[in-house]
């Protein structure tokens, strides 16, 4: 999508941490935005840094619920007309490490986490094939969604790795529509998303553990240096944001160890290998296809 300038972009997780940081860079590049987030805290503070000049619209938004995830398309069509850029931007995580996880701890992750990303596009893709102008969708998945996390962030890393998994496939699917597919890794940035996670699942109830009171994030990435380097993605159609360098080695050693994972020496069935081989090819045709958008 080269050009941005009169666009309408969608933002969930909108109104602060990574969502913000999208949203200021969206609106200083001409474009239309709609911040949607759970807390009317966060909203009041977005609203009081981006101003109101009609370029920007509030809406407080469960991303699990999915009947208000339709009335907030709706307002938005309302509002802007139409929507070009969807950005599903949740992250949710547990204090349970996963393998003493409950099930309420599964359902709230992936409930907010996968469902939330999953509801924003059952809802808003059909809005955006419909105007027939294009557009992009971003799906913020994680480095927790590239390589192993310790066990702490175990469910997190589930649903972020489903993220990345959906949003390869859904690129492929996109492309005969003109409507670009990126999935966002990032790396720690400056955000309240993870780290206020009782606040947005226990109403203000914190459970605090020993330890625990020196912040994560605070050497983190500004996020808007990650809302430029998505907005790039959107306008040159990049499958893939990787804000933060400093993983490379270690994805380039898992991948690696991955590799080196499968046999050198297999004989497999040539009825097989023909399978893959169309397979192969369909999947070479939709890439091709998705990375040849255009404005």
């Amino acid at each position: 999508m080269r050009n941005v300038a009169g666009k309408v972009a969608f933002i969930t997780g909108g109104a602060s941490g990574i969502g913000l940081g999208m949203a200021r860079v969206f609106v200083r590049n001409g474009m239309r935005v709609v911040i949607a987030d759970l807390l009317a805290k966060h909203l009041e503070e977005a609203a009081a840094e981006l101003g109101a000049d009609g370029s920007v619209h509030l809406i407080q938004l469960n991303v699990a619920d999915r009947t208000a995830m339709s009335r907030a398309a709706e307002e938005t069509l309302r509002v802007f007309g139409k929507v070009h850029i969807l950005c599903n931007n949740v992250g949710v995580s547990q204090r349970n490490p996963i393998d003493e996880a409950s099930y309420e701890d599964w359902d709230y992750v992936v409930g907010v986490n996968l469902g939330g990303t999953i509801n924003g596009l059952v809802t808003f893709l059909p809005r955006i094939k419909a105007h027939g102008e294009g557009g992009h969708v971003v799906n913020t998945s994680s480095m927790a969604g590239m390589i192993p996390v310790p066990a702490f962030a175990g469910i997190y890393a589930a649903t972020k790795f489903a993220i990345r998994g959906l949003t390869d496939s859904l690129r492929l699917a996109l492309g005969p529509h003109r409507i670009g597919a990126s999935v966002l890794c990032p790396g720690l940035t400056r955000t309240r998303a993870i780290t206020a996670g009782d606040v947005y699942r226990n109403a203000h109830t914190s459970h605090a553990q020993p330890g625990e009171s020196r912040d994560p994030i605070a050497h983190g990435m500004d996020p808007t240096e990650v809302g430029e380097r998505v907005l790039r993605a959107i306008v040159h159609n990049e499958p893939y944001i990787f804000p933060h360098g400093e993983f490379t080695q270690e994805v380039r050693q898992h991948f690696e160890e991955m590799l080196a994972a499968f046999p050198r020496d297999q004989q497999a069935d040539p009825g097989r290998l023909e399978t893959e081989r169309r397979r192969a090819a369909l999947t070479a045709q939709a890439k091709a296809a998705a990375a040849a958008l255009d404005d």
